[in-house]
């Protein structure tokens, strides 16, 4: 209960408006996943809402986005709960990236999409090899098979296979987060806890929430 209290705490401290952009966020996903699926794209487009939220409001609020989209996903398709551990880390890598200004310019952006193409795919081929023992679930299924078929190692295929769909992933992604954050209104980022970095002001000049950092103790060892 004390550590449920203390969470509940810590998210209240980010502000009324980041706890309306979560499920925001979470819904953003389920589109962008769902219109990747029925147009039948070569990409997934399902964690744009935990960049964006990541990006606009922090680490713990992004990481919370990928989790919970990741668990919502898990009711249909359990396997894909293997994966949570890759949304939450773009989470937090997205509210990093927010705090220093990647997502200001368009260029710096694009090219945060390699780290993220990175996680998506070095880790999610680990997953499926440690997890599924290889064998890869959704599209990256069928070009991990074909590669088998013509030679290759099942683990090595893994790696072929998820490498380029993460980047041919996560280049639109940055793309659409880094437009979304252009289009959000000037009066609203007062109110976002990384609002101060894309208004250009020091962070004591705006009213945005500060981030509560979590409590250090004396006694700690790390």
């Amino acid at each position: 209960m004390a550590t449920n209290s203390k969470f509940a705490r810590l998210m209240r401290s980010y502000g009324s408006l980041t706890i309306f952009m979560i499920p925001i966020g979470i819904a953003i996903n389920f589109v962008g996943g769902q219109i990747a699926l029925l147009l039948k794209l070569p990409v997934y487009l399902d964690s744009i809402g935990t960049i964006l939220v990541g990006a606009t409001c922090g680490a713990l609020p992004g990481a919370l986005v990928g989790l919970l989209s990741n668990a919502i996903n898990s009711i249909t398709s359990p396997p894909t709960f293997a994966f949570a551990v890759l949304s939450v880390m773009f989470g937090l890598l997205a509210g990093w990236f927010g705090r220093i200004g990647v997502f200001r310019v368009w260029w710096k952006a694009l090219l945060s999409a390699i780290p993220f193409a990175l996680i998506g795919g070095v880790l999610g081929a680990l997953i499926t090899i440690w997890v599924f023992g290889g064998l890869a679930v959704g599209g990256g299924a069928i070009i991990v098979g074909a590669l088998v078929a013509m030679g290759m190692d099942l683990n090595a295929a893994n790696f072929a296979a998820q490498l380029p769909m993460d980047i041919l992933d996560k280049v639109p992604t940055v793309l659409i987060v880094y437009a979304i954050i252009k289009g959000i209104p000037k009066r609203l980022f007062v109110k976002l806890p990384l609002g101060w970095v894309y208004l250009a002001k020091p962070r004591s000049s705006v009213s945005a929430p500060a981030p509560a950092e979590p409590a250090q103790s004396g006694s700690s060892g790390s």
